[in-house]
């Protein structure tokens, strides 16, 4: 309803300018008319105009308009002249000011398209976010341009983030685990080597009660033998703020396989393809489909590439951080066009997908984290809302970190203490960052769990219809 009466009032005032140049029309017939034509009202002097053919609009009326209106001190469109030198009937030589008939309806408008924007702008920066802020910063994005949009959005979360920091130490507010913690179950030997889970030393002291510990109490396990395929943990990255909690989970590549799905409206790109948006049924049935988790920047945020299921969405960027998939189910991380098989003439890849720049590049967080050019043209990886990326271990883990209050800086650290040797970052804000695991129960009812109690979403969007990519796990 808000945005309804907006619209309304911008149409109304169009129409508006719409009758003052049918009126500008009949004062050029009145113009270039017989002296008594002066004399004849708005509807004669529109009637003349028609009777006009467009030849003598062409050779007769414009210069003569042009004349006379120069001399009258009129605005002329196409010379933009403000102050005539001229005159017929002022004196000769005589400077006459510009009639500034409209300008109260040019300002009205500029007044209706302010209001507009920072109608848009103040639902973006209610970020609960919510799908109202999405929508907002959707709509600012097409109003302004991306980089303007982004510019606000920077602005509001460097705000947001200077108030969060003042309430927490005025305060005196303490940090919370993400979940329940409780002592390690002993490990008991499985037939099949667990993947290596080594503790991560906290950044920050006091630490949480299980900070940097890898967990598997009620996550799915492989058969035979009880190998885990899944395990969590948070780590606090950033001492400055406390507060900020990045959740992990780490797949085991060699019981789990990694999925990419379009979504039926992004990245979208020049090829207009519209993605499936939903995880296959096949992946659906039993206890296959493992877990879900966000992809990356809308197509308008950088162009970055995608292909799925042997389908190019958008072409790939030389440079790009990019994480791609082979026939055989081999998960690679790198810069496309450096990496070796991250090339455009591979044949071996079935799946790709990239954004921005690497994280954490052979094992070291990536300086271009402070770089706003390296990452599509957007400045805002310097500041700090809900970040999400991916990583590949030495030991052919695939990990998902994504938490609050981070930047691109701090979350390439989390990453990297997690025991990522290449990462890169996903997509950002709180209403797209988003991961669920999926277990069904022993009456076959499917249970979904979020990653993180603070992420939005339900988990079953990716199961029905999405509109941006995702990526899926499944064992």
């Amino acid at each position: 309803m808000f945005f309804s009466y907006w619209y309304g009032m911008l149409r109304m005032d169009v129409l508006a300018l719409k009758r003052e140049r049918r009126k500008r029309y009949a004062w050029i017939c009145a113009l270039t008319s017989p002296p008594d034509a002066f004399n004849c009202d708005y509807d004669t002097q529109e009637n003349c105009m028609r009777m006009r053919t467009a030849r003598q609009i062409r050779q007769d009326v414009a210069p003569t308009y042009r004349q006379r209106a120069r001399a009258d001190g009129y605005d002329l469109p196409q010379s933009r002249r403000r102050v005539a030198s001229t005159g017929v009937g002022h004196g000769k030589g005589a400077a006459r000011p510009v009639r500034a008939a409209h300008r109260p309806r040019r300002l009205r408008s500029a007044l209706i398209a302010l209001a507009v924007i920072l109608s848009l702008t103040l639902a973006l920066v209610t970020q609960a976010n919510g799908p109202l802020g999405a929508q907002a910063a959707d709509l600012l994005r097409a109003a302004l341009g991306p980089q303007l949009t982004a510019q606000i959005e920077s602005w509001y979360l460097n705000a947001q983030d200077a108030r969060q920091r003042a309430q927490y130490q005025l305060a005196g507010q303490t940090a919370a685990a993400p979940w329940p913690t409780s002592a390690p179950a002993p490990r008991r030997p499985h037939l099949i080597a667990s993947m290596p889970l080594p503790t991560m030393a906290p950044l920050i002291q006091p630490a949480l009660a299980g900070e940097g510990t890898w967990s598997v109490g009620g996550l799915p396990v492989a058969t035979p033998g009880g190998t885990p395929l899944v395990a969590k943990a948070f780590l606090r990255p950033d001492p400055a703020r406390p507060y900020a909690i990045v959740t992990m989970l780490q797949f085991d590549l060699r019981f789990d396989s990694l999925h990419m799905v379009a979504g039926t409206q992004q990245p979208g790109g020049p090829l207009g393809h519209a993605g499936a948006g939903a995880i296959p049924a096949a992946a659906q049935q039993g206890n296959t489909l493992l877990a879900a988790f966000n992809g990356g920047f809308k197509y308008s945020d950088g162009q970055y590439g995608m292909m799925a299921q042997g389908v190019v969405y958008v072409p790939p960027q030389m440079g790009a951080a990019t994480i791609a998939v082979t026939r055989q189910g081999q998960v690679l991380l790198g810069i496309w066009g450096s990496t070796p098989g991250l090339q455009a003439n591979n044949p071996n890849l079935v799946a790709w997908r990239q954004n921005a720049a690497l994280l954490v590049d052979n094992g070291k967080v990536n300086p271009l984290t402070h770089d706003g050019a390296a990452w599509g043209g957007t400045i805002l990886n310097s500041s700090y809302t809900w970040r999400s990326g991916v990583g590949i271990t030495a030991h052919d883990t695939l990990i998902y970190a994504a938490g609050n209050s981070l930047s691109a800086a701090t979350l390439g650290l989390a990453l990297q203490k997690a025991g990522a040797v290449y990462a890169m970052q996903t997509d950002i804000n709180p209403f797209w960052v988003r991961a669920f695991l999926y277990q069904r129960d022993a009456s076959g009812a499917l249970q979904i769990t979020k990653l993180h109690p603070g992420m939005s979403g339900s988990g079953m969007e990716y199961l029905i219809n999405d509109a941006r990519d995702f990526f899926y796990i499944t064992r």
